[in-house]
């Protein structure tokens, strides 16, 4: 029963990080003038509190795992103090802040998701993400209509109700046979580097092409949709933005969900890492390349649940216990190290999609190479 709720819950967890990613990216980038440098400067700070994902597993043990879960719904402050912040890189530095309580929450959350389970990794962990595609996609759609109803107040106050709400049923609903002493034990660290190291570097910068992509996408997206609504409101514009920006890949990435998470319980989740290094360097010189509708369609593409289903289940089958906790948190403490590689971009004022463009390609072949790498040595 509490798999049902942790279901819920990720769902309801979406809907808000699908308002939260469309309607800040647009309004920081474009309402308030930001452009890009802001958007990477967001995306920057918010991967650096992502770094604190290192100390879930000591948190866990300082006040325990169940009670931790629910200090997660303190990311939800931020939320609620950027209703009065109006200056692009003020709001960029507080809303930042809301990425530290997921961090060293949400492996606890995933460590629960894997227990009790000795196979078929991708099937459970599909099951467990398969409302966000939902969520994700309803909370990016309704964006504009609460941007309409009561503007940035009524967007960021919802945003701040439903992030503890979230954490509220984690708590409640959190196993209870995870809320124990520690269990599970670590590989010697020479052997996890082994099995793992070269997957987390891949990793790693893997995630840095994508936050490229990601920080030019709202500008490109929004000039995109204003041309072909050229004669629209404002509103209507921001409504489209919203359903356009995360609305309807969110909901093709369901179906993505169930199909990567066959794949990865069948082969090597290794081989589907590699070849994202191709789908997104593919993905965004499409997209920056082509107009109008052409453009919009390639950022449909779901890509994210390719690389997320592969990296989590990869690292969950690594381990068992608290030292699956402490593999998933070093997971998504190196993914922040990839994220914040985009923040000294922000010191060249002549940044623009193109040169983006070409650092994604030389950052791939790298990771590219990396993962090749580790899958020849394994055979």
């Amino acid at each position: 029963m509490w798999r049902i709720f942790y279901s819920i819950a990720a769902t309801l967890n979406t809907i808000m990080w699908g308002i939260y990613f469309s309607f800040t990216r647009r309004y920081v980038g474009v309402d308030l003038g930001g452009g890009i440098h802001s958007i990477l400067l967001l995306t920057g700070l918010e991967w650096l509190y992502v770094l604190f994902a290192l100390v879930a597993a000591r948190f866990s043990k300082s006040i325990g795992k169940r009670n931790s879960i629910l200090a997660g719904a303190l990311g939800s402050v931020p939320l609620a103090v950027s209703i009065t912040v109006k200056d692009p890189t003020s709001l960029a530095l507080i809303l930042s802040t809301t990425s530290l309580a997921w961090a060293i929450t949400w492996p606890l959350v995933m460590t629960a998701v894997f227990s009790g389970i000795s196979a078929r990794f991708g099937k459970v962990y599909s099951l467990f993400t398969l409302g966000t595609g939902f969520g994700f996609s309803i909370g990016s759609s309704i964006m504009g209509v609460l941007h309409y109803a009561g503007g940035p107040t009524l967007v960021f106050a919802f945003c701040s109700v439903l992030y503890a709400a979230t954490y509220a049923i984690f708590y409640a609903f959190y196993p209870k046979s995870e809320d124990t002493g520690d269990t599970g034990e670590l590989e010697p660290r020479a052997s996890w580097i082994r099995n793992l190291g070269y997957v987390i570097a891949a990793y790693t910068l893997l995630v840095f092409c994508r936050e490229l992509y990601y920080a030019v996408a709202p500008i490109k997206l929004s000039a995109e949709i204003s041309k072909i609504m050229s004669g629209a409101t404002e509103e209507s514009q921001y409504i489209a933005f919203g359903i356009l920006y995360g609305g309807l890949t969110a909901f093709l990435s369901i179906p993505v969900r169930l199909a990567v998470g066959y794949v990865v319980d069948r082969y090597d989740p290794r081989i589907l890492i590699a070849t994202s290094f191709v789908l997104y360097t593919v993905s965004y010189w499409a997209f920056i390349l082509l107009e109008g509708i052409a453009s919009i369609i390639v950022w449909q593409l779901p890509l994210y649940p390719v690389v997320d289903t592969s990296v989590n289940v990869l690292l969950a089958k690594s381990s068992s216990g608290d030292a699956r906790t402490r593999a998933l948190s070093a997971g998504l403490a190196f993914s922040a190290i990839g994220g914040l590689g985009v923040l000294p971009l922000i010191a060249n004022p002549q940044i623009d999609p193109a040169s983006i463009g070409i650092l994604i390609v030389i950052t791939a072949v790298f990771g590219l190479a990396l993962t090749v790498l580790r899958l020849t040595l394994k055979h």
